[in-house]
């Protein structure tokens, strides 16, 4: 009984192919930006319960520590999305508009906030993917976007009423 030589190291044609494009499954790219526009929505309706909270209320405090427990976690999972390989031609997209959720994250007012927004309206053919499931993703995110805008421009707002 004879055997054919392995000419090529083991794993290198596995290595040729990412596991999404081999077997159609999620990336990581993909399940974390997943959990992550999850997270951001928990954590803009904690904000929204924050809004309407009595500042006087002792309540407020456990509400303020769940808001910046999540933003945390928020920017977390997208730090671990940019640090992440892309492997599909849907990561790359997804990457970008997690860079772009976690500086709006961090932004230190609406100018900034409004900035990044208009970057993204400027250059919508950068978050676009031809996969439906990856794209809904991505208009979530983009839904997101806007809503930290106008959190933003909220907050700013709210620092010019008189006490």
């Amino acid at each position: 009984m004879t055997t054919t030589p392995v000419i090529t190291r083991p794993g290198a044609a596995k290595a040729l192919w990412s596991a999404s494009a081999a077997d159609d499954s999620p990336t990581f790219i993909t399940c974390t930006f997943d959990t992550l526009t999850k997270a951001v929505d928990e954590a803009l309706e904690l904000e929204r319960d924050l809004s309407h909270a009595l500042s006087w209320d002792p309540a407020s405090t456990d509400i303020q520590e769940a808001v910046e427990a999540k933003w945390q976690d928020c920017l977390k999972l997208s730090g671990d999305i940019l640090t992440a390989p892309v492997v599909s031609a849907e990561d790359l997209p997804m990457q970008r508009m997690s860079m772009l959720l976690h500086f709006l994250i961090e932004s230190t007012g609406p100018e900034e906030a409004l900035r990044f927004q208009q970057l993204f309206h400027e250059n919508q053919e950068l978050f676009t993917v031809e996969d439906g499931d990856c794209q809904a993703l991505l208009q979530t995110a983009a839904r997101q976007m806007n809503a930290l805008v106008e959190l933003s421009l909220a907050a700013e707002a709210q620092n010019f009423l008189p006490n």
